[in-house]
């Protein structure tokens, strides 16, 4: 959970209490302690310290964002003016090329130039950006957005920048995105503070179209109750915070599960949903005619305390959906009589205050029910508990794996089976699938400072071979899915991480760390690189194809999950991102 960028000796890679007890902020303060949060929000400024890079990319993303809004300005013009943030004479590559691979999806055309002739640039930027904007023009609503991932100083005022570009329009029920890579070289412009560029370069291009938007937003025709929707659900984390007492987690932090699944037999899917601390938790019925109903007061699971994960699984074989919720240290088997209302209520608490942030549900031991497996993040709570080293944590709080012994009945195996080992990661999501194709589950585990496990079940015994198979995907870990995603018979795997541009610019700089072994260089820069799609090689180990298939960059994702979103056969992806916003929209 790696939370907005701060700096200070150049680290803007995740969250700025772990980064400064980790060493990697700067300095430790003459009592021998690392710097504290109002020390270094102070240094959320670049011109504040001495990382000159971080200066450059302040003032090359202002001109990138005036540039941004000009064209969207501008975006009916065949050549627009754009003179003011160009240097006289400057040129630029042709950034809307032709050729390419063209593919049909489902709705979506797409067109991708990956092979960029690196000529020299030999046109007019306001040539090359009309023809860029061609697609976008007539448009009723468009938007661009400019994220600057690298910074070379180059010395008097000349630097060049990697930049992410991507440009969206709606023109009736026409849809547009562009993605691209460019390469921008910049020039001090009338004052150092204003840079201009001197020449843009492309590097990669991908255009999508689409007649008409497969998603509708269709929340308030689903939820009609006026009182349901407002405030509870009409009001985002940032509302409440605040406006409760803060007894458990704080509300803004979303870290609140969601759980489907036919809860009254109906053969309709239901919806647990699980609010802030404080708020009820909301059990949404569906009707026959799509609308839901708030039931969880009389199903007697409308809980105010924090409840981060949730599960309904058939825990008993009696047919019917069981709620598992995690909350605090605690995870509470809410049995389900058949109709939909639950009771009575099994509480399984840690041995540690630690809170159970997800669950995941499999038959490890093939005995024929379900058992679980609950992933805890910090030992105290979130801010507090800081991970050492912040890249390779290992002073979390354990897991534990609950076997489903019959009768309501489950009893802590961790240590019995093997998954104590490599066992304090600050995990946060886990999955199961048979990756090897032996009959019984597997077991990966996604950790946000730590090396992630792959735990390989041996006959109810388990070995983590993450190291060996590929698979320990060093980074931000934030959520696991299995999915035989290239349809070659076995379960491959896509792990959800923070990508992180000011990483990107910051850790790949000369000076970051001077002092630290190579290895461990590579190590923090891998935090903030982005998602991670492993392909199942067949033989035990994993081959990392997330740049060639186009999933790296996820922004900061969570859960993304495998889903055939136009059921063609083939396991699309959907990957929901983003953190503490709030109302500001230009923070992250």
């Amino acid at each position: 959970m790696s939370a907005p960028s701060l700096s200070n000796q150049g680290v803007r890679v995740a969250c700025c209490t772990c980064l400064a007890a980790a060493g990697l902020l700067g300095p430790v303060t003459a009592r021998g302690q690392a710097p504290q949060l109002d020390d270094l929000l102070g240094l959320v400024d670049p011109t504040r310290d001495d990382w000159s890079s971080e200066v450059l990319y302040a003032q090359a993303n202002h001109t990138l964002k005036e540039l941004g809004a000009a064209l969207v300005r501008q975006r009916a013009a065949a050549q627009p003016d754009v003179a003011a943030y160009f240097v006289a004479g400057s040129r630029s590559a042709v950034l809307r090329p032709a050729g390419g691979q063209r593919t049909a999806v489902g709705p979506f055309q797409v067109r991708r130039v990956t092979e960029v002739e690196r000529a020299a640039p030999d046109l007019a930027p306001a040539a090359a950006l009309g023809g860029l904007l061609e697609p976008h023009r007539g448009s009723e609503a468009m938007r661009i957005k400019f994220k600057i991932v690298a910074v070379q100083p180059r010395g008097t005022g000349a630097f060049r920048t990697e930049v992410l570009y991507q440009g969206y329009s709606r023109t009736g029920p026409r849809r547009t995105q562009q993605n691209a890579v460019w390469s921008v070289a910049w020039s001090e412009g009338a004052t150092a503070d204003h840079p201009l560029i001197a020449a843009l370069e492309l590097r990669r291009f991908e255009e999508v179209t689409a007649q008409g938007a497969i998603f509708s937003d269709c929340t308030r025709s689903v939820i009609r109750d006026a009182e349901l929707w407002h405030p509870q659900l009409a009001h985002g984390g940032e509302y409440w915070y605040g406006r409760l007492d803060a007894v458990g987690g704080l509300n803004f932090m979303g870290h609140h599960g969601i759980a489907v699944g036919d809860v009254n037999g109906d053969g309709l899917e239901d919806l647990y949903v699980a609010m802030g601390t404080g708020l009820p938790n909301k059990l949404l019925i569906q009707n026959r005619d799509g609308t839901v109903t708030e039931s969880a007061a009389g199903a007697g699971v409308d809980w105010l305390d924090d409840t981060k994960g949730a599960l309904l699984v058939d825990t008993d074989n009696d047919g019917d959906q069981d709620l598992l919720c995690a909350m605090g240290p605690a995870i509470v088997l809410c049995k389900n009589d058949g109709r939909g209302r639950f009771g009575p209520f099994v509480r399984m608490r840690a041995a540690t205050p630690a809170a159970f942030y997800s669950l995941a549900a499999a038959d490890y031991d093939l005995d024929g029910d379900v058992d679980i497996y609950g992933c805890r993040y910090v030992k105290v709570r979130y801010g507090v508990s800081a991970p050492l080293p912040f890249h390779d944590a290992n002073n979390g709080p354990p897991n534990h794996l609950l076997r489903n012994d019959g009768g309501d009945r489950f009893t802590d195996v961790t240590a019995q089976v093997g998954l104590n080992v490599h066992n304090a990661r600050f995990s946060v999501a886990a999955g199961w699938g048979d990756y090897d194709g032996d009959g019984d589950p597997d077991l990966y585990v996604a950790n946000d400072f730590g090396r992630n496990n792959l735990y390989r079940n041996d006959g109810g015994r388990f070995v983590d071979v993450a190291a060996p198979a590929g698979a320990e995907d060093q980074a931000a870990g934030m959520g696991v899915s299995w999915s035989d995603y290239d349809l070659d018979g076995d379960l491959d795997l896509y792990v959800s991480n923070m990508f992180s541009a000011a990483g990107r610019r910051i850790a790949y700089q000369p000076r970051f760390q001077q002092t630290a072994a190579q290895q461990t260089r590579q190590q923090v820069q891998r935090h903030s690189l982005g998602n991670t799609l492993l392909a199942n090689a067949g033989d035990g180990t994993f081959r990392d194809v997330s740049d060639s298939a186009g999933v790296r960059v996820g922004r900061w994702a969570w859960g993304a999950r495998f889903a055939d979103l136009n059921n063609d056969g083939l396991e699309d992806l959907v990957v929901p991102n983003g953190f503490l916003t709030n109302e500001r929209k230009d923070d992250l």
